[in-house]
């Protein structure tokens, strides 16, 4: 079985401007209102690939009882911690005529070390039942950014493998806790390291520098331009195919959930990043928060470009 675990999730709102324009009065119209939450969005993926999956998080609110009734309406079982507050909204404003997309993402709800020990507790109790676990998204306010950390350190404890998807300190302190694998973009990891990344070969030299720092796999998305993806020997560069891009919204979270998908299935790390680079692909052409089915995705993989990269 395959966890995610969510601390701050959200509604995706997605909306379509004509000619968005900052300060002014802009009139649109909602496309789709979705669940979602890094950890949310790689449950969903996986659930669409007939993985057995399992959500865990924090929610509050309404909202948060829309996030509930969607995952049990999508046939995912849920185990969150119930905080006071409301979930956050996060809006993407998509602006066809001018080819942009816009996010306006609230910061979340509060939590208490108590809500977090619930959490913890919730964790040591799944992680004996689960390959891997997948600790995605950012933290809500007053949220330790030592708290990844924490809770990687529960899932090893009780034999779950361990991914970590988020940004900043949740990073940092979250890499010292030996997570099998990590994805951040590049932008995320210029801001860890303090630099700037240009070249294939830059970008490589930095994932080995966080595999020293304590991941054994990185991979480094970048957009349409595609993924870096390092580990072990090899030091991949991966190019996806063109599609049309339709949201770009939960495509770094498809990458992680075939990266999970494959390691329940046993690819090498070559097949699983091929993999990942054709799910983002395959999302992307997707309205909002919907996933390709895995049929898409495996009709993408071989069109994957692959290249060695010295570094």
């Amino acid at each position: 079985m395959i966890a995610t675990v969510t601390l701050n999730p959200a509604i995706d709102k997605s909306v379509t401007v004509f000619r968005f324009e900052i300060g002014k009065t802009n009139r649109g119209e909602v496309d789709r209102v979705d669940a979602g939450g890094k950890g949310i969005n790689v449950a969903k993926a996986l659930q669409r690939w007939g993985s057995t999956v399992c959500a865990l998080g924090l929610v509050a609110g309404s909202n948060g009882r829309f996030i509930l009734d969607a995952l049990s309406a999508e046939g995912i079982p849920a185990d969150f911690v119930n905080v006071p507050g409301e979930t956050r909204v996060n809006l993407k404003i998509h602006d066809p005529e001018r080819g942009t997309e816009t996010e306006l993402n609230e910061p979340g709800f509060r939590v208490t070390p108590g809500h977090l020990d619930e959490l913890r507790r919730k964790v040591e109790a799944h992680a004996p039942h689960c390959e891997v676990m997948v600790f995605s998204g950012s933290l809500p306010p007053d949220a330790p950014p030592e708290i990844f950390a924490d809770l990687i350190h529960a899932a090893k404890t009780h034999g779950a493998q361990c991914f970590l998807d988020t940004a900043g300190p949740g990073l940092k302190h979250g890499l010292a806790a030996g997570p099998l694998l990590i994805k951040p973009n590049r932008a995320e990891v210029e801001d860890l390291l303090k630099t700037t990344l240009h070249s294939r070969r830059e970008l490589v030299e930095a994932a080995r520098t966080l595999m020293k720092m304590g991941s054994e796999q990185v991979l480094i998305s970048l957009g349409a331009e595609g993924a870096v993806g390092v580990a072990g020997k090899d030091s991949l560069f991966a190019t996806p195919h063109a599609v049309k891009v339709r949201s770009s919204v939960g495509a770094g979270d498809t990458m992680v959930a075939a990266m999970a998908y494959a390691a329940i299935a046993g690819l090498s790390f070559r097949q699983a990043f091929r993999m990942a680079i054709a799910a983002s692909a395959a999302t992307v052409a997707m309205e909002g928060t919907k996933v390709a089915d895995l049929a898409a995705v495996q009709e993408l993989i071989p069109l994957v470009m692959l290249e060695d990269v010295d570094g």
